[in-house]
């Protein structure tokens, strides 16, 4: 199946705010030594990096009005296309401290509440984007006023109107993803651990919990594991991609979404699954080699894709 078209859909997007210090001493005065600002949030890195890659896509975005000049005049610079819905309230920022050890403390905070008449808003707009074929990347923790039965509404909403959906949020059960049945889905581990309601200590347990998921109607489970690679299954095949060690990583945040991104950019370019797993896991182990949640370089795609090994388990 190839897509027409593709829209990135974020419900709670988010400026990411990276700063970059010696050392951070709690109760004490911390220099910060430089910052990056970011456009950020799950569905709309993945618009960032396909549009890198020169991907054609749409980012449709639910904002907070309030603070969101500089949000947009970042995608702008990036030539991401935007269509945006603004709601009450104040576009969130999240803020994250890297030292020099490179350890990360993130500090999350919550978006605008979404009201009733912004979900009919979105449906109308929805209609209007989607045609039959269209990827429709549902990305990133739901928002106030968004609840399970509304996500679930919005995506059904969403096929009806020809849609396919890749999900890739914490805010689902297993349930939900049964009713949902996306095209792919990309855990992470934490996230795949309360799909399947219990913690995952071996690589069987995890097979186990990817293939559970897969039977809930997901046509590819995409994994990811940070260090320890990525797991992918289509219900009767399951790989796992061993990735490189790197010497140093700049930042982890924005991984798993370039490695959604990769994984579409693969399908796109007619991979087999062992390849479109091995190409999703290069992005993602890339994309930690750059500052922020900037898309990751193709020179570091295309060497760190060479070192990584695809197995059958």
């Amino acid at each position: 199946m190839m897509f027409d078209k593709i829209i990135t859909l974020s419900l709670n997007p988010a400026a990411d705010s990276t700063c970059y210090m010696k050392e951070f001493i709690q109760g004490e005065n911390n220099v910060v030594e430089s910052e990056l600002y970011d456009a950020a949030g799950k569905a709309v890195d993945v618009s960032r990096v396909l549009q890198c890659y020169g991907i054609a896509n749409t980012a449709l975005i639910v904002a907070g009005q309030d603070g969101s000049r500089r949000y947009f005049e970042r995608l702008k610079d990036e030539n991401v296309t935007t269509r945006v819905i603004y709601t009450e309230g104040r576009l969130r920022e999240n803020l994250c401290i890297v030292t020099a050890d490179g350890t990360e403390t993130r500090l999350v905070r919550n978006g605008p509440r979404i009201k009733q008449h912004t979900i009919q808003e979105l449906e109308t707009v929805l209609a209007e984007e989607i045609k039959p074929t269209t990827l429709v990347v549902v990305a990133g923790l739901m928002p106030e006023g968004i609840t399970n039965v509304n996500l679930c509404e919005i995506c059904a909403f969403i096929q009806e109107c020809g849609g396919i959906i890749a999900l890739d949020t914490r805010s689902v059960t297993l349930e939900d993803v049964a009713k949902i049945k996306p095209w792919v889905i990309k855990p992470n581990y934490e996230e795949l651990c309360a799909l399947v309601g219990k913690e995952l200590h071996s690589i069987e347990a995890i097979k186990e919990a990817v293939l559970q998921v897969s039977k809930a109607g997901v046509h590819h489970v995409l994994a990811s594991f940070g260090e320890d690679g990525m797991i992918y299954t289509d219900g009767s095949v399951t790989y796992k991609a061993d990735v490189p060690v790197l010497s140093e990583i700049k930042s982890s945040i924005g991984a798993g979404d370039a490695a959604l991104a990769g994984f579409i950019i693969a399908h796109d370019f007619k991979y087999d699954p062992k390849r479109s797993l091995q190409y999703a896991a290069a992005f993602g182990t890339a994309s930690c080699l750059v500052e922020g949640t900037n898309p990751p370089r193709r020179i570091s795609v295309a060497m760190i894709n060479n070192q990584i090994t695809v197995s059958e388990i």
